[in-house]
Parts: structure tokens; sequence; C-alpha cells
């Protein structure tokens, strides 16, 4: 396990990749109850409307996903990883 040295802590790339599997779960959870939530609202779907809005809604995610985590990427190779990863939990709140 590699350890990331910063002033007075450290940051393993372990902690790191759950941090991300963390953040990107959270996000997973709230696409699948948005859409529950409105699947009334929709009606019957078609299968194909159905996967319009399954690839919408990863799309979305995904790009919600991309600055958080290339900064926790990022951090593992500078001296401000424990301030990253913190910063990223905090705001997402991850119990990580």
């Amino acid at each position: 396990m590699t350890s990331i040295d910063t002033p007075g802590s450290q940051v393993s790339e372990s902690e790191i990749s759950m941090t991300l599997d963390s953040l990107r779960e959270c996000l997973e959870a709230v696409r699948r109850g948005e859409i529950q939530r409105v699947r009334g609202r929709l009606g019957n779907l078609s299968p194909d409307q159905e996967n319009a809005i399954d690839s919408l809604s990863h799309a979305l995610i995904e790009r919600v996903l991309q600055a958080p985590m290339a900064m926790l990427k990022n951090a593992s190779a500078g001296n401000q990883a424990v301030s990253v990863v913190e910063t990223v939990r905090r705001i997402f709140n991850l119990r990580t």
C-alpha cells in the first residue's frame, strides 16, 4: 500500500480509492432515487425510453464525477492529498 506524504499526515492510495468508490456510490444512489421518484409521472415507458433515461442519468453522474475524481487522482501526486480527500468527503458527506 502506497501512502502520500503531507505535512503531518498521510493518505494511502487505498483511502483515495475508497473515497472515489464512496463518491460514485453516493451519486448512483441519488440517481436511482430520483428516477424512482419521478417514475410515476413518466407513465408507461418503452424500453427505448427507459434506456434513454438510464443513459442520460448515467452520463450526468459521470460528468459530475469528472472534476472530483480528477482532483482526487491528482492529489496522490501532490502534497495536498489529505486536504483534497477531506474536502471531497465533507462536500459530499461521505463516511469513508
